[in-house]
Formats: C-alpha cells, sequence, structure tokens
C-alpha cells in the first residue's frame, strides 16, 4: 500500500500541473447532478428559503443570499457567483445586483412573495433557470481558485501529502485524464459544504469542509468515492453534535448522508 501511495503521490505532481477543465458535457451533466441534491431538479426550488435557516438559497447549487438584518459568519456564496455570471455575459433583473441583500428579509416575506408569484420571484427564477450553465462553471470555478488554498493549509499543518493525494486519487484516473465521477464529488461537496478553511466556519474549533473529509479519507480504501462518502459521513454526523444545539442541524442528517452515498452508489 505504502508503495502504491508514493507511487501515486509521484504521478499527481506531474498531472496536477493546470487548473481542472471540463467539457461543456461535463460541466452541464455534474450541474444537473448537483441540482437534483439541492433542489430535486425542480424549477420552483431554484428560489428557497429552508425553515429555521436564516438566509435564502438561489440556484442549483442552492447559493447562500443574506438579509440585511442577519448577516451570517460563513461564507456568503450568491453574491460573487452573480458577479461571476454577470462577467461572463449573464444580463439580470435590472433591479438584481451583486451589492444588494436579499430582497425578501426573512423567511415570512419570502413565503409571501412564493405564495403570490411575485414579479421578483418570477424574474429571480427564471434568471437561474436559464443561466444553469454558467451557475456550473462557477462553482467550477470555486474548485480551482480554492484547492490551492486548501493544499498550502494543509502543508502547512503536515496535512499535505495526504490531501493532495486523495485530491488526485479522485479526480484523475491512471491515465491522467479526467474522472467525471471524482470530479462531481469535489464540486458538490466544495459547494454543498465550502473548502474547510475559513476559520469563521468553526463550531467547538472544528470544520465540515472539503479539506476536514480529504484529510480523513481512508487511503487503504480501493474505491476513492467509497473512501470520500464515508470520511464525509462522519465529518458530518460530527457537526450535528458540535453546532449550536438551537440550529438543530440533525434534521437535515438524513439528506446529506443521501448525498454522499450519491458519491458511491
Amino acid at each position: 500500500m505504502h508503495k502504491f501511495f508514493f507511487s501515486f503521490l509521484l504521478l499527481s505532481s506531474l498531472i496536477y500541473s493546470e487548473k481542472l477543465h471540463l467539457t461543456d458535457h461535463q460541466a452541464e451533466h455534474i450541474a444537473h447532478r448537483i441540482w437534483l441534491n439541492e433542489g430535486s431538479g425542480l424549477k420552483r426550488k431554484l428560489v428557497w428559503w429552508n425553515k429555521g435557516e436564516e438566509f435564502a438559497s438561489v440556484g442549483i447549487g442552492h447559493f447562500i443570499w443574506f438579509t440585511a438584518d442577519k448577516p451570517m459568519w460563513f461564507w456568503e456564496a450568491f453574491p460573487p457567483m452573480l458577479k461571476f455570471m454577470i462577467a461572463h455575459g449573464a444580463k439580470p433583473p435590472k433591479w438584481l445586483n451583486p451589492d444588494i441583500h436579499c430582497v425578501w428579509n426573512n423567511y415570512n416575506k419570502w413565503s409571501y412573495a412564493k405564495h403570490h408569484n411575485t414579479a421578483k420571484m418570477r424574474e429571480l427564477t427564471n434568471f437561474m433557470d436559464h443561466n444553469k450553465g454558467l451557475q456550473a462553471r462557477f462553482m467550477l470555478d470555486r474548485l480551482n481558485v480554492s484547492f490551492p488554498k486548501i493544499l498550502k493549509y494543509a502543508r502547512a499543518r503536515g496535512q499535505g501529502k495526504v490531501v493532495k493525494y486523495n485530491y488526485d486519487r479522485l479526480l484523475y484516473r491512471k491515465n491522467a485524464t479526467v474522472d467525471s465521477q471524482g470530479a462531481y464529488i469535489l464540486i458538490d461537496y466544495i459547494n454543498f459544504k465550502g473548502d474547510g478553511i475559513n476559520k469563521g466556519e468553526r463550531y467547538q474549533g472544528k470544520g465540515w469542509g472539503l479539506y476536514q473529509v480529504l484529510t480523513h479519507m481512508n487511503t487503504q480504501d480501493p474505491s476513492p468515492y467509497h473512501a470520500f462518502a464515508m470520511s464525509g459521513k462522519w465529518v458530518l454526523e460530527r457537526l450535528t453534535h458540535i453546532c449550536p444545539p438551537k440550529r438543530r442541524l440533525y434534521r437535515f442528517k438524513r439528506g446529506w448522508f443521501n448525498r454522499m452515498d450519491s458519491y458511491w452508489k
């Protein structure tokens, strides 16, 4: 096993010289799978708000959008996603720009707008529906930007080799071509739970992002998909125990675990 581990490290040092690139078909396929995870593939869930949460979730990746009254401490993905889309040619409704807060200030106001299908609800939903490809490209760009930072963070903590090994084992086949399933796993998880290196995204000093899952993967598991899924379940199970009780994250565990199972089953 050790011989294989170091042989793979040598190979990965050669193949990880550029950012991950996907064909349009690969990107669209991954976008569809992520949207099935986040919103069951339903158009009406492109602009959503989970009851009990403090923010709206918008687009195929359910990108977080904070209100003016309740900014949170973790990464707000919707504004940079919108900025990316505009930079790549998308034309949002006139009232929408990356600098505004969520136009519904709480769950009840969002629920009213959803029930009455208000103009802003319709316009935002259609805008997200018509630009799924750009949202997928944003998620890919996030992985490309984030992984060098994750690797630097890991190396500073003596975890660089295992993080690089597990990342490349997922992402590349032995012939150095991109593994679409591994790409889906990495893009989906970093969109789902972040990179894991943001100090603001901690409970009791512990994170739950991509870094934590990569470091806890079983390197002796012959299936990198299964190894990632099992590590993801362990990290997410821990999250339900260390979060403040009022967040009641255990409500989401079943859905989270189903998502992890989609990585290998």
